[in-house]
């Protein structure tokens, strides 16, 4: 193995989820009262807010979408709504939202932005009433820019909305078009322009690289774009093909060209290209793992829900949370929430066993770890104990392939740490969690599948030589 090459296989997995594995909520709509300490403040949370609906689904997309149309004749999106409003009044009445800091709120899906301005002003109008909601408190609207004709524009900048989340993906509607986006390059830019001359700074863009037909001299005319435009956050993601989708099946049968080998040269000078334009040109700081932005930019409700591992409330259908220690969540049927909430109850079919001290610990730092590096006072003031105590071993191995450093203050990832940032990360996951095959057959949410997947399998294949995660430290 070479000496840049600390693991035989990278792991490019865009999403951490801890624990992994999900099972079937067998307690029905008990649960919230005999499982989660609803009656306690939490302190500082974030709330999901899940509109699942898309006009079109994206070639390459495994997720979870319900298609609406704009006619809507069966009335899905008031019905939808309605049970979405009834069930954040239900969920707001717990002293565990009421008497606690709500700091951001994302409302995505599937597609925030499909709403009709009249329905997104009534579910707005219901968050500030149920929940406290400050002017401080962030508020997300993800979607797509052909939804945004003028009266939603200015109902946004004139709404608690403070940031909106565009799916930009390309501005080359060539590649666009191979990958069956709903994005069009010029509504983009058009709505880009329009926000910032009302004043909404707080823009933030999706891209991605190395999609089919996605060359470097597209990717550059993309870069040149993006400075143009001058927004003030930003995530790339490297473009990943799915088994059993459109795309992978268009692939295969020679419709349409393969993607790039991820660790060619072409598709590693993609990476460098943008990281030198943002960085040195545009005045951005990469302060976690695919997260770019200017000064005062930065995602407060990934702060809370991963540096800070705050609570995180999911309403909606496809919706997930993390209460009290629980990942829980709703399935994706609609159908099944509207009729579920509308007989008085939550919807949650899907939930992880509870977190031990230990698995709490090693959420922690998986998660703050998107931030590259562990304070360690920080560590001290949450858990009472010292980090290294605990995950010292780990570590020491970290540090012989020269993946993190130590300094007084904090360990924290090299910059070929940062290259195999998955990997780092992988070897927090407690041993128990490996190898865990029967987690297979649970109802998942499609996001969540591709690491119960992973963890089904060995840890040596991403890992290497073993460093045991479980007997470590005396919790």
């Amino acid at each position: 193995m070479k000496q840049d090459q600390p693991y035989s296989e990278k792991c490019y997995l865009p999403f951490i989820f801890y624990p992994t594995a999900m099972w079937k909520n067998k307690h029905g709509s008990t649960f919230v009262a005999e499982h989660l300490n609803m009656d306690e403040p939490c302190g500082d949370y974030v709330i999901y807010l899940s509109i699942p609906f898309c006009r079109v689904r994206c070639k390459g997309c495994p997720y979870f979408v319900d298609l609406l149309t704009k006619m809507d004749p069966q009335n899905k999106e008031n019905t939808y709504l309605d049970a979405l409003i009834k069930d954040m009044e239900k969920w707001s009445r717990y002293p565990r939202w009421s008497q606690s800091r709500l700091r951001a709120v994302y409302i995505g899906g599937g597609t925030g932005s499909i709403l009709k301005t009249a329905n997104l002003k009534r579910l707005i109008d219901a968050l500030c009433t149920y929940f406290p909601v400050t002017k401080d408190t962030e508020i997300t609207l993800e979607g797509n820019a052909h939804d945004y004709d003028d009266e939603k524009i200015d109902y946004v900048v004139s709404s608690p909305i403070n940031r909106i989340s565009l799916g930009v993906q390309s501005f080359d509607k060539d590649v666009l078009k191979v990958v069956g986006s709903p994005h069009a390059a010029e509504e983009s830019e058009r709505v880009i322009k329009a926000f910032k001359a009302k004043g909404m700074e707080n823009i933030q863009i999706d891209m991605m690289y190395n999609m089919p037909g996605h060359t470097l001299d597209v990717w550059r005319r993309d870069l040149q774009k993006l400075k143009e435009l001058d927004i003030t956050h930003l995530t790339v993601y490297l473009y990943r093909i799915h088994e059993e989708t459109p795309q992978f099946k268009f692939i295969r049968e020679g419709k349409i060209p393969d993607v790039a080998d991820r660790e060619s040269d072409g598709v590693k000078k993609m990476y460098t290209e943008f990281r030198d334009l943002v960085e040195k040109e545009m005045g951005f700081e990469m302060y976690m793992h695919n997260h770019f932005c200017k000064p005062g930019f930065r995602n407060v409700y990934n702060d809370y829900n991963l540096e800070h591992v705050a609570d995180t409330l999911g309403i909606g259908a496809g919706a997930y949370s993390l209460i009290d220690n629980y990942r829980l969540g709703s399935s994706k049927d609609i159908n099944e929430y509207i009729q579920t909430v509308n007989e008085g109850h939550h919807r949650i079919t899907t939930i992880s066993q509870k977190m031990t001290s230990r698995h709490h610990r090693e959420r922690y730092v998986m998660f703050t770890l998107q931030y590259f590096r562990i304070w360690f006072d920080r560590y001290r003031h949450r858990f009472g104990t010292e980090f290294m105590d605990e995950f010292g071993d780990i570590v020491s191995k970290l540090q012989r392939k020269n993946l993190v450093r130590l300094t007084a203050q904090c360990v924290e990832m090299t910059e070929l740490g940062k290259e195999w940032f998955l990997n780092v990360v992988l070897e927090f996951v407690n041993d128990e969690f490996w190898d865990n095959k029967e987690s297979q057959n649970e109802e998942n949410w499609s996001m969540n599948i591709v690491l119960v997947d992973l963890l089904a399998g060995k840890k040596e294949k991403w890992l290497g030589e073993p460093v045991n995660n479980q007997q470590m430290g005396v919790i």
